[in-house]
């Protein structure tokens, strides 16, 4: 055999050493489609064995749907393009393949050569593909790759338009310049630690959008690795959560701070203060607690209607805040209850300023829809850690300071001290007890003789109010009367006093003299009643006494607001022809103009004016001018507080009309005073 034939034979086995051994499918078909040779890779692809294939054309193994154009492309100028066929097994299974045709000649013969490749696990990949980056585009989140070195390489529509930048304007830039600029590396520590370290994280994010404003965003970040273990990039999957984050913050604002004046409510304030006192105890320093409570806030609600009152807690808050220093905390308890927290103190001294400061806040008028208002406040100091070592024990005792600056005439502070917190424990109880009083028949009325300083005779009564209850024993008036009053409970307990003092006034009317006169207390509580002038009428009737026998004594805190009502209701008990009295007249500011401008018929010279009478001249100028001045008004005077003959030989030498004092008898039971006009009738 000579070299030439031999190394044909070599280049024959190699060529099928290369077919049969191919990971491809190879094909020789005739210009008809029958094929002539197929390799063992294309009979394993379609399941078929070598004489089974040679005995069929390329037709038979496509796919019903697969048309044949394919194999005609290859007998044109189109041939050794790759052209995507499905095939069809021999078990009727399709599969996607990838065949490149070309024409040659074997000897003279046409034929044409197909190399085959299976393509399914690619096409998968590819529909995978497509599915994810549609699912990723169409997302409702936002998607971002981001690259190691921390720059953009993606982001989806969501991000684009929740964000405003397209991806050919972040593309490149660093993640972390869309963070604002407060919310950088100190804010994400946590965040830059996971991705040096290659781990995941995941928390709120915010991001700065192209128009400048700031959004909350919820994000899982994750690297994402190669076959071989390493970080080729990081995938960012981010929620906005802008909504739910408003929403929460809407929540805590609405829990934490007072939807009225938006001051710390009383949840935080005590919180803040839990943080004070913790801070001061580190620094050794000292907290006050101010409680500042608005005096006769009360009546601007029930007189001028809560939205008036609304409007005056408000300016109020904004007063009681320009006096903070920067740290300090201003709160609103409740009501026109406020509180003040002042940290970092040396001394008291600092409190005691910030005092004198509110209540210099308070000395302006507040001027609310055309009207000015004069209110002013009560404060109590409590100090950390001398007053209490607990918010509520300095809660608590502030409060009791506060009740102690009010008994102290108000428009005042105190300082805290034991001796206040028995003083609130004892309101306490009051107010516990004065409920149901009237039902159990604790009240009861004493009386006192009024005379006329020229006869020397007694010529009527001060009806007076006592409180005798099983647990406390006999209750002072000055003690359940502002309780009464800011309780409402006033309104009942009065309309008590009013009978039982005008059917004892009958009683002795008939018994003893006609023109017999009784006086009554009304207090600023009662004129707020719409009912009260139809009730007095009624009570009157009820008892058939004399309309002019009966006297209603009003001290001037009725007077103060100049309100409408009290104008009403003073004219009313005018018009029913009782008699009305100023009582304590000299202790107020402005008792000259409401005598000339209300019905008074008399008025009563407060008892701190008598009681030096014989020895201070200058009392006894000021009793003298008011008498003249009351007459020239024709107004009668009685003298409260007389006690002895000299002050008595004194008012009747200025002609002062009436006096009542213990001098003539102290309040007494009826019985006893009945007794007593017996004999001053019969003398």
């Amino acid at each position: 055999m000579g070299s030439g034939q031999q190394k044909h034979i070599e280049s024959d086995r190699m060529l099928k050493a290369i077919t049969d051994q191919s990971s491809e499918g190879i094909t020789v078909a005739d210009t008809e489609g029958n094929y002539v040779f197929v390799n063992p890779a294309f009979c394993k692809m379609s399941g078929y064995s070598k004489d089974e294939l040679l005995g069929m054309t390329v037709f038979d193994i496509k796919a019903p749907e697969q048309d044949h154009r394919s194999f005609e492309r290859t007998k044109t100028t189109e041939e050794g393009l790759t052209v995507e066929v499905l095939l069809q097994r021999k078990d009727g299974s399709t599969y996607h393949s990838e065949v490149i045709g070309k024409n040659i000649d074997i000897d003279g013969k046409a034929l044409v050569l197909g190399i085959v490749r299976d393509i399914s696990q690619e096409v998968k990949t590819g529909q995978k593909i497509r599915t994810l980056s549609q699912a990723v585009e169409q997302s409702p989140v936002s998607v971002m790759i981001i690259a190691t070195n921390g720059s953009i390489k993606y982001v989806n529509q969501a991000f684009e338009t929740t964000s405003g930048y397209p991806l050919s304007e972040v593309e490149g830039k660093k993640f972390f310049s869309l963070m604002p600029d407060h919310a950088k590396k100190d804010t994400y520590a946590a965040l830059f630690e996971a991705l040096e370290k290659e781990h995941s994280w995941e928390g709120e994010v915010q991001i700065r959008k192209k128009n400048g404003e700031t959004f909350w965003e919820y994000g899982h970040i994750s690297p994402v690795k190669d076959e071989y273990g390493k970080v080729i990039h990081y995938l960012a999957v981010k929620e906005d959560i802008s909504t739910r984050k408003a929403q929460e913050e809407k929540i805590f604002h609405q829990a934490h701070f007072d939807s009225l004046t938006d001051l710390p409510n009383r949840l935080l304030s005590l919180d803040r203060l839990t943080h004070i006192i913790g801070e001061a105890q580190r620094q050794n320093n000292k907290v006050a607690l101010l409680f500042v409570d608005l005096d006769d806030f009360k009546k601007v609600n029930d007189s001028l209607g809560h939205d008036m009152g609304d409007e005056v807690l408000m300016v109020a808050a904004e007063r009681l805040s320009e006096v903070l220093r920067t740290g300090d905390t201003v709160g609103r308890l409740g009501g026109d209850e406020f509180i003040l927290i002042l940290g970092g103190l040396d001394d008291e001294k600092s409190a005691q300023k910030t005092a004198e400061r509110i209540l210099e806040q308070f000395r302006s008028s507040f001027d609310i829809e055309g009207r000015k208002l004069m209110l002013t406040a009560s404060i109590g100091i409590a100090l950390f850690p001398h007053d209490g070592a607990t918010p509520t024990d300095l809660l608590r005792n502030a409060d009791s300071a506060m009740y102690h600056a009010k008994s102290l005439g108000r428009n005042a502070y105190s300082f805290y001290t034991e001796e206040m917190n028995q003083q609130v424990a004892r309101r306490l109880q009051l107010e516990e007890q004065i409920h149901g009083a009237l039902d159990r028949n604790e009240f009861s009325l004493a009386y006192q003789p009024q005379v006329d300083v020229q006869t020397d005779k007694i010529i009527g009564a001060e009806a007076l109010l006592r409180w005798n209850n099983q647990t406390l024993g006999q209750v002072p008036p000055d003690e359940f009367i502002p309780i009464a009053e800011e309780t409402g409970l006033i309104i009942p307990i009065g309309q008590f006093v009013l009978h039982q003092a005008l059917s004892q006034a009958s009683k002795w009317q008939k018994q003893y003299q006609a023109d017999f006169r009784m006086a009554v207390n009304l207090s600023p509580r009662q004129f707020r009643d719409p009912d009260l002038i139809s009730q007095v009428e009624r009570i009157i009737q009820d008892h058939q006494v004399a309309r002019h026998t009966l006297e209603f004594e009003i001290t001037e805190g009725v007077l103060m607001n100049n309100q409408q009502f009290v104008k009403d209701a003073l004219r009313a008990l005018n018009h029913l022809d009782v008699r009305i009295s100023m009582d304590d007249f000299g202790t107020g500011y402005s008792s000259l103009s409401y005598l000339r401008n209300y019905p008074f018929d008399m008025l009563k010279v407060d008892r701190s004016f008598v009681n030096d009478l014989v020895e201070d001249q200058a009392d006894k100028e000021l009793i003298n001018a008011a008498i003249s001045m009351a007459h020239s008004l024709n107004l009668k005077v009685v003298a409260e507080g007389v006690e002895n003959q000299e002050q008595y030989k004194l008012l009747k030498d200025l002609n002062c009309d009436y006096a009542q004092g213990y001098l003539f008898g102290r309040p007494m039971a009826p019985d006893i005073f009945a007794r007593h006009l017996e004999s001053t009738l019969e003398d």
